[in-house]
């Protein structure tokens, strides 16, 4: 499991995109917490939408572990809800 950190910001996402890889190499579906997420970028959202769209393309998933406002927030501003699916599974 990923657990994200508190800000997610532009500065933090080749970081970010390199813990993914290290998730992506070790596992089928990705487990990300955001349980932490106080704040998150566009960036940052990007990188996850990227996660999404891959695991898509091979049949797996994103599971969601615990809930963040801000994290929410953003995804709805941005109008991706709908592709992101921020459900909590713990």
């Amino acid at each position: 499991m990923l657990k994200l950190p508190s800000e997610l910001a532009i500065t933090q996402v080749e970081t970010l995109h390199q813990d993914l890889l290290q998730e992506l190499n070790s596992n089928d579906d990705i487990c990300i917490d955001v349980s932490d997420v106080r704040s998150a970028d566009t960036a940052s959202i990007q990188l996850l939408c990227s996660l999404q769209k891959h695991l898509q393309t091979i049949h797996h998933k994103i599971i969601w572990v615990g809930s963040s406002e801000a994290l929410t927030h953003t995804v709805n501003q941005l109008g991706l809800s709908q592709y992101l699916i921020l459900e909590s599974k713990g």
